[in-house]
This record gives structure tokens, C-alpha cells and sequence, in this order.
């Protein structure tokens, strides 16, 4: 999947989307009634206003993605092109702009062709390859020659954690925490598996666990089956802040 589709499909759901539409009036009564009624149906409206000026009707909604806006769309066109005279489509962000939710610069990450801008807040995780550490975001990934100590200092630290020298994870990435045996890794929302090295365990459980409580836990734990931490997603949700 390209950054660019990534970006797409992540950030889609933040926006609203607003139809103002002005209907054609030499089209019947009846026939502008079920035009509304095929709107106020379709899967992404949230609410319709019937409004007097320019525009005749204005609709608000949202959608998981582009592939989905398109194929409502596509299903009432035929509808569209008889009964409206001009429709104008808007996406308006219902966040605030990534840059101050991130808290962090922006990377420009080698791509096919050149280079994109990818924000922190896209970034799933980073793991070390040689000379290189390798940028994953979503079902796309790519090489950058940088270090791993001025990564983690280019990206937020409130929103990313390091679990080993050669690994740094978004906190809300992290699925589950597991101990087994004398060892304690991260199952990620991938599926994947990262050992957590002994010298971050307890930042790591600082996430989901009491400072109080983690006198009772350490690293040289064992327990006779295996011990599993929900999502610390929410629990820190004020790190993140």
C-alpha cells in the first residue's frame, strides 16, 4: 500500500464531508421528493438542511474512506445528473491539524520516485537494519539511513516508545504485553511479536501499571503460565496529551 493510500484510508475519518446541492426546478415535485429521500439514505449522510439561496439542499457526512464517499456517490448519480443543476463537494477536518496533535516535525520519507511527508502520528514502528532503520507505516515501509537515538529524538516521545535498541513502537500500536517465563515482549496491532530488553521493561509497564505497583513487578518475574496486559492505548491516553 503506497504512503499516499495510507494517508488516505488513516485520516479519512476525520473529515466531514459537505454537499451543497441546487436542485433543478424544472424537474418534478415528486420526482425532487425521492431525489432527497435517495440522499437522506445514503451510508456517509449524518444530516440534511433545506436551505434558500444559491443552494436548495445542504448535506453533511462522513466516511471510513475515499472508496467508499466514491461509491455512494456513484449509486445516485444517475439521480444527480437528473434532478440537481450544481453540486459542490467540500472535506473539512473535524481535528485539529496533525502537526499539533503529533507535536513533532514532520518526515520525509524515500519513496518510489522521490521522496513523502509523512507525519509521526502515521508511523507504526521503526526497527534497525544495519546502517539504516527501517519506517513502517501501515502495509508500506522503506528504508532511511538514519540512527535510532535521533529518530526517537525527531518524533514525539509522548506518542512513540523504545522496547529495545533496535526497536521504537507507537504506544497505541501496542496491542497486548506478555510475560513468559523471564522475558516480557509486545504483541502489535501487525501481529507481530518485540522483545522488550530488561532495561526498558519498566518504562514500558509505567504505561499501564501504577508507579506504586511496579515494586512488585520486574523483570526477573517468573510465573508458571503466561501473563498478558491489555491495550495500554487508553491508560495512556495523557502521555499522549
Amino acid at each position: 500500500m503506497s504512503p499516499n493510500a495510507v494517508f488516505q484510508e488513516r485520516f479519512i475519518a476525520d473529515l466531514a464531508i459537505i454537499v451543497c446541492i441546487a436542485f433543478d426546478h424544472r424537474a418534478s415535485a415528486e420526482g425532487l421528493r425521492k431525489f432527497k429521500e435517495c440522499i437522506e439514505h445514503c451510508r456517509f449522510v449524518e444530516a440534511t438542511m433545506d436551505v434558500a439561496g444559491a443552494y436548495d439542499l445542504i448535506v453533511q457526512g462522513s466516511c471510513t474512506s475515499l472508496d467508499e464517499y466514491s461509491e455512494q456517490i456513484e449509486r445516485i448519480r444517475p439521480y444527480i445528473a437528473e434532478f440537481a443543476e450544481r453540486l459542490d463537494v467540500n472535506f473539512i477536518s473535524a481535528t485539529r491539524s496533525h502537526k499539533d496533535q503529533d507535536g513533532g516535525e514532520a518526515l520525509w520519507l524515500p519513496c518510489e520516485g522521490g521522496h513523502k511527508r509523512i507525519q509521526p502520528s502515521m508511523i507504526d514502528k521503526v526497527e534497525a537494519e544495519g546502517d539504516y532503520m527501517r519506517v513502517f507505516v501501515g502495509e508500506w515501509s522503506c528504508l532511511l539511513h538514519d540512527t535510532m537515538n535521533h529518530l526517537t529524538e525527531r518524533l514525539p516521545s509522548a506518542g512513540f516508545i523504545k522496547l529495545h535498541r533496535s526497536s521504537l513502537v507507537r504506544i497505541s500500536f501496542i496491542e497486548r504485553l506478555l510475560h513468559e517465563g523471564h522475558r516480557w515482549t509486545a504483541r502489535l496491532q501487525d501481529g507481530s511479536r518485540v522483545n522488550i530488553a530488561k532495561s526498558r521493561v519498566r518504562p514500558v509497564l509505567r504505561l499501564i501499571t501504577p508507579e506504586s505497583s511496579l515494586r512488585e513487578v520486574n523483570s526477573s518475574h517468573v510465573g508458571s503460565s503466561a501473563e498478558s496486559w491489555g491495550n495500554p492505548t487508553e491508560k495512556c491516553a495523557a502521555l499522549a496529551k
